[in-house]
């Protein structure tokens, strides 16, 4: 396999401009992953931004990039579901003691508008909180205030192997 500073420099001699963007936003979603920024790698390449605004909701905001585009130019489908995936599921881990966990079981969703413009944001919220299963509820809005998916989702909690 050939040495990685190696490959970045032959990739680099003939990127495009796009390429070399494209190369910018993931080596900062890197950082972003190594700095404790974002918990996982999706989470960092999405830029996700979380808030938790009371017990029972968080708002999960992330940037329109090339990154999050399909072949249309607007927010991908999959990563519209892994944003409401993600909110709602930060959500409902947060709910619970820490010897517990959420794992999703079953989400539906319904697109309603075209992802276009600068960002999105995802609003989660508890639907029913049980002792084996939460139920979930989530929005993604564009940034100007359209709602573009709604979805719900179930969470069955499991013990916490941390």
């Amino acid at each position: 396999m050939m040495d990685i500073s190696k490959q970045w420099t032959n990739f680099l001699e003939d990127a495009t401009e796009e390429e070399q963007e494209m190369a910018s936003l993931y080596l900062n979603s890197l950082k972003r992953k190594k700095s404790g920024e974002n918990g996982t790698h999706i989470g960092a390449l999405m830029a996700i931004e979380s808030e938790f605004q009371e017990p029972g909701t968080l708002t999960m905001t992330i940037p329109n990039t090339e990154f999050l585009q399909n072949s249309l130019h607007i927010l991908h489908g999959g990563l519209t579901a892994t944003l409401l995936d993600s909110a709602m599921g930060t959500l409902a881990f947060r709910l619970l003691p820490e010897d517990k966990a959420a794992v999703t079981t079953e989400m539906k969703i319904n697109y309603v508008a075209k992802g276009v413009g600068t960002h999105f944001t995802c609003i989660a919220s508890v639907i029913h909180k049980g002792s084996k299963l939460l139920v979930m509820e989530g929005k993604v809005y564009r940034s100007d205030q359209t709602l573009i998916a709604h979805a719900t989702g179930s969470f069955f909690v499991i013990p916490n192997k941390k």
